[in-house]
C-alpha cells in the first residue's frame, strides 16, 4: 500500500499491532513511502494514457476457492497469446509497475523463486492473483483480514460486496477498472484474472463489465481445506500484524468457503447463457488438453490449436513437480463433512 492507504488502515483497527509484528509493520512503512512517491510519478507521466483506455474485449475471471486449481488455470491460460495476465510485480505494485516496471530484475533478487505453500515457482512475472493489487489500492477486500485477523477490519473485509458500505464498494470498483486499464497499457491481449473472493462477487462483476465470461474451477473438499489451511500457515502468517488463534483462523476458513459457495449459487444464475463454464481440477491435471478444449468450445474461444502445443510444453516443464502431501484427522474430515457436506453432492465427490 501506500503510506496514506497504510496509515488509514491501521487507523481503523486502532492501530493494534502485535510487538512480535512490529518489524512487518516498519517493512510497510518503508515501502509505503516508496509506493507513495513512485504512484505520484506514474500519475504525472501516464495518466493521461490510461484514461484512454477502453476496456474491450472484458475480462475473462477465473474463479475458485482458495487451492482449488486457479493458479494452475490462471497459468496455463497465460501462455495463450490472445490472453493477458497480471504479474506478481504488477499485482504487488498496482500503484506504479507501468512507471519502475524495471524494478522487476530488484525483485526477482529479493524474492523467493518458490511459493511457500505449495513450491510452484515464482518470480516478477509469473501470473498473480488481481486481488493483492486491489487490497493495497482499495483498501477493500477479504485480503484485509491477512493483515489484520483479529481486529478484521470490519466494514472493509466483507465477502459479500452487497455487505458493504457504499463508499467502499465503489472505491473497490474504481480499482479493479484502473487496475485492468493498466494492464492493457502494458501488456496485449484480453486481461485474465483470478481472485478466490470473485467467486461471491458474480453480481457485481457483471455490473461493472456485462459481457465478461467466467471459468469456475472446483476441487476435492478434503484437499480444499488441507491445502487452504498450509496456505495460512506458511503463506499468509508471514503477513500477519497480529497473531490470531489457530481456532479463528480455522472458523474463517470453514465461514469463508460456505459463504462463497453460496454467494456463487445465488448469483450465477445472472451469468448470461454461453458466459460460464465450470471444470474440476482433477479433470485438468489429468487431462489439460482435453479439459481446456472443452472450455474453448463452451465459451466460444478462438485460437486454441498454436496454444494446445504450449499446453504440451508447458506440462513436460513440470512433468517432475511434486505436490504437497497431507495427512486428514479422522476429526477434520468429520468437520468438512458437516460444514461443506453440500458441496460433495453439488460436484460429485466422495464423501
Amino acid at each position: 500500500m501506500t503510506l496514506g492507504n497504510l496509515l488509514r488502515v491501521l487507523a481503523r483497527n486502532d492501530f493494534r499491532v502485535d510487538t512480535k509484528c512490529a518489524e512487518r509493520l516498519f517493512y510497510l512503512l518503508i515501502v509505503g513511502v516508496l509506493n507513495s512517491i513512485y504512484g505520484a510519478c506514474e500519475t504525472i507521466f501516464s495518466a493521461r494514457q490510461i484514461r484512454g483506455v477502453v476496456i474491450e474485449p472484458p475480462p475473462l475471471f477465473i474463479l475458485g476457492h482458495w487451492r482449488s486449481g486457479t493458479t494452475h488455470l490462471h497459468n496455463l491460460l497465460s501462455l495463450d497469446e490472445n490472453f493477458t495476465a497480471p504479474t506478481a510485480f504488477q499485482s504487488l505494485f498496482p500503484h506504479h509497475f507501468l512507471f519502475t516496471g524495471i524494478g522487476a530484475t530488484f525483485f526477482n533478487l529479493v524474492a523467493p523463486d518458490k511459493r511457500p505453500m505449495d513450491n510452484m515457482t515464482f518470480s516478477a512475472h509469473t501470473p498473480h492473483e488481481d486481488e493483492f493489487a486491489l487490497a493495497a489500492h482499495s483498501t477493500v477486500s477479504p485480503y484485509m483480514k491477512f493483515l489484520f485477523p483479529v481486529t478484521e477490519d470490519q466494514g472493509y473485509s466483507e465477502i459479500d460486496s452487497k455487505l458493504l458500505p457504499k463508499e467502499a464498494l465503489e472505491r473497490w470498483k474504481e480499482s479493479l477498472i484502473l487496475f485492468v486499464k493498466k494492464l492493457m497499457v502494458a501488456n496485449q491481449g484480453r486481461v485474465v484474472l483470478k481472485s478466490p473472493p470473485n467467486l461471491g462477487r458474480v453480481s457485481t462483476l457483471l455490473e461493472i463489465f456485462p459481457q465478461a465470461q467466467f471459468v469456475h474451477i472446483v476441487r476435492d473438499p478434503y484437499r480444499v481445506y488441507l491445502s487452504t489451511r498450509k496456505l495460512w500457515a506458511d503463506g499468509l502468517g508471514p503477513a500477519h500484524l497480529q497473531i490470531p488463534e489457530p481456532e479463528l483462523v480455522d472458523e474463517l476458513i470453514l465461514s469463508w468457503y460456505v459463504e462463497l459457495f453460496s454467494l456463487f449459487e445465488r448469483d450465477k444464475g445472472l451469468i448470461p447463457a454461453g458466459s460460464l463454464y465450470e471444470m474440476k481440477f482433477e479433470d485438468l491435471e489429468a487431462e489439460p488438453i482435453k479439459t481446456l478444449r472443452g472450455m474453448y468450445e463452451g465459451l466460444g474461444l478462438t485460437g486454441f490449436e498454436p496454444f494446445e502445443e504450449r499446453i504440451e510444453t508447458y506440462m513436460k516443464s513440470i512433468s517432475d513437480y511434486e505436490k504437497n502431501s497431507y495427512y486428514m484427522s479422522e476429526a477434520d474430515r468429520e468437520k468438512v463433512r458437516r460444514v461443506w457436506g453440500k458441496n460433495f453432492e453439488r460436484y460429485g465427490y466422495r464423501i
